[in-house]
C-alpha cells in the first residue's frame, strides 16, 4: 500500500511540475508579444519620465513675445531688494515666511494661529521686527531658530516689515 501511494504522489508531482512548466512558456511567449507590441514606436514610461528630467527648466522669450504670468497677481512676490517696489506683506510671506509659519513645524508661530502669535504681539511690534529683520534664536535655544530677513538678505527691511505686519494681522 504504502508503494502504490508513493507513485501515486510521484504522478501527481510530476504533472503539477509539467504543468507550471507549460504555464512559464505560455506567460513567457505572451509577454514577450506584448513587449514587442508596446515597442511600436510609442513613447514608454521610462522614456517619458527621462524626457521630463531632460526638459529646459525655463524658455527663452523675445521682446515681441506676448507676455505669460508666471504667477497668479494676488499672490505675486515684489523682487527681493529692489527699491522701486512697494512692500506687500502677503507677498513676502507667500513667497518666504511660508515655507515656515505655513508648514506647522512646532515651535513656530503659524499664521492666524492666536495662541501663539499672543506672547509675540505683547512683546510690541518694534521687537517682532527686530527679531525678523536681524534673526532670533530665543531663550529656549529652539531647533529652528528665526534666520535675519527669513534667510533671504536681499530682502528689504520694508518687506520684512510688511510680511510682519500681514502675519500679525492675520493672528488678531
Amino acid at each position: 500500500m504504502s508503494i502504490e501511494l508513493d507513485r501515486l504522489f510521484f504522478r501527481n508531482f510530476t504533472l503539477v511540475v509539467i504543468l507550471l512548466a507549460v504555464m512559464m512558456c505560455v506567460f513567457g511567449v505572451i509577454a514577450s508579444w506584448a513587449s514587442s507590441y508596446a515597442d511600436q514606436g510609442r513613447p514608454t514610461g521610462g522614456d517619458l519620465r527621462v524626457a521630463d528630467r531632460l526638459a529646459p527648466v525655463g524658455q527663452v522669450r523675445m521682446a515681441h513675445d506676448e507676455p505669460v504670468p508666471m504667477m497668479p497677481e494676488e499672490s505675486a512676490m515684489p523682487i527681493a531688494g529692489d527699491p522701486t517696489a512697494t512692500a506687500d506683506g502677503k507677498g513676502v510671506y507667500g513667497g518666504l515666511c511660508v515655507s515656515c509659519h505655513g508648514s506647522g513645524i512646532p515651535n513656530i508661530p503659524q499664521l492666524g494661529d492666536k495662541t501663539d502669535w499672543a506672547p509675540r504681539i505683547a512683546q510690541g511690534v518694534a521687537v517682532l521686527y527686530d527679531h525678523a529683520i536681524n534673526g532670533y534664536t530665543g531663550s529656549s535655544g529652539m531647533l529652528m531658530p528665526m534666520p535675519a530677513k527669513g534667510g533671504n538678505p536681499a530682502l528689504s527691511d520694508a518687506e520684512v516689515q510688511a510680511a510682519v505686519d500681514y502675519m500679525v494681522s492675520k493672528a488678531q
